[in-house]
């Protein structure tokens, strides 16, 4: 006799061999449960926990990647997150999102704060992110990499990711895993140091630089297995990243007016931007990823200087001119309002631009844009944009820089 729809069935596969009663208990029956012996019910699907499920896929990021011209993926994030009514990095939390009719003992009290941003600021940001390594390699600079912190020597781990851009800058479909075995070798060597018990801070502050390095090549690329590897090494950048943290509490703290010298400034600068960069791409991914974030609390209390001449400086004199003729624009916990109100737009760079659309969005910044200057796009990166004009529609208009 055929075995029956659930409904009709009387006992488990083993008590109907046995020819016993069963008691049809889930997920094992009793009497299966106290012989310790496998209990199944023919016909039902297997429990949720034995259950596969395939790794999230976001194939418009890899069209993306890979025609840049191309405008991705026309749909939203999230049912609940459109793009009209998210705010950038718009905070909202798990339980408010939950029903009403789930009993309150149900609903945890604690957990991470979900954070959503529009989809045109998260790939503005994207776009960004792609140009820092080609930025470095050929500027010698990037916006959280001051030119001048390393003038006497530049450290080892540095040294092998600036050799991975200009091996990435090279990279084509016949060398691909030539290039790829290569920045895979350098990633490893640096994420496997062995002296990292005697890093100095300056040490520490290159590792972090260097695997965001890495990690910007790897994670946007397109490339299956890279992009996998540089998810492993998240955890490290996390750590080290909080390391960071810990090691340079003062450093962190001086500005234009309590640094002693143009060098401590540059430290200290560029500890707060890389932190900064840290934090933020870990949640830039995660919304790529999975289409929200849990790190925006994080960015929010970080702050930098904006002042794009103060960054700049190539030399100590260069520096203190211009911190006696132009205001360092402090951006405490990412509060741009006096940006917008005092600041012009040809006096942030590339870093400040970035977090000013994450949080101000992109029609305010392009309002402040055309209420300020014109000329914008004669200080900005001619690979990053044209203008913040075009930016700002991006959400219309295939993005124009590559």
């Amino acid at each position: 006799m055929s075995d029956g729809p659930i409904s009709r069935r009387k006992s488990c596969g083993e008590c109907a061999k046995a020819k016993r009663k069963c008691g049809m208990e889930i997920p094992k029956c009793r009497r299966c449960t106290k012989k310790n012996i496998e209990c199944s019910y023919p016909n039902t699907r297997p429990p949720l926990s034995e259950m596969t499920f395939p790794e999230l896929e976001f194939p418009w990021l890899d069209d993306l990647m890979r025609e840049p011209g191309m405008l991705p993926w026309s749909g939203t994030l999230q049912p609940h997150l459109g793009v009209e009514s998210v705010t950038p990095f718009s905070m909202t939390s798990e339980a408010q999102n939950i029903p009403q009719h789930i009993p309150d003992y149900l609903i945890s009290a604690e957990g991470p704060t979900r954070t959503a941003l529009a989809r045109s600021e998260m790939e503005a940001a994207v776009r960004h992110f792609r140009t820092y390594p080609d930025k470095w390699l050929r500027e010698g600079k990037a916006p959280f990499i001051h030119q001048r912190l390393y003038a006497s020597k530049m450290p080892t781990p540095l040294q092998d990711a600036y050799a991975a851009c200009a091996i990435y800058s090279t990279k084509t479909e016949q060398n691909e895993f030539v290039a790829f075995t290569i920045i895979e070798a350098k990633a490893n060597d640096l994420l496997r140091s062995p002296n990292q018990p005697s890093w100095t801070p300056l040490d520490l502050l290159a590792a972090v630089q260097a695997l965001l390095i890495f990690q910007l090549i790897r994670l946007f690329d397109g490339d299956i297995r890279q992009r996998a590897l540089a998810e492993q090494a998240e955890p490290v950048l996390e750590a080290w990243t909080e390391q960071l943290k810990t090691r340079t509490e003062a450093e962190q703290k001086l500005t234009t007016i309590t640094a002693p010298t143009w060098r401590a400034w540059i430290f200290g600068e560029s500890v707060r931007r890389t932190i900064t960069m840290s934090i933020f791409l870990c949640g830039i991914y995660s919304l790529v990823k999975r289409g929200f974030c849990t790190r925006a609390d994080d960015v929010t209390a970080r702050s930098f200087t904006a002042q794009r001449r103060l960054w700049d400086a190539t030399s100590a004199s260069q520096w203190d001119r211009a911190r006696q003729l132009y205001p360092p624009y402090w951006v405490t916990k990412m509060n741009f309002d006096p940006i917008l109100q005092e600041a012009k737009g040809n006096e942030l760079d590339d870093f400040g631009m970035v977090m000013i659309i994450t949080y101000k969005g992109q029609d305010t910044v392009d309002n402040w844009l055309a209420s300020t200057i014109s000329e914008r796009n004669l200080v900005m990166d001619p690979d990053f944009q044209q203008s913040l004009q075009t930016i700002t529609q991006f959400g219309t208009h295939a993005p124009p820089w590559s």
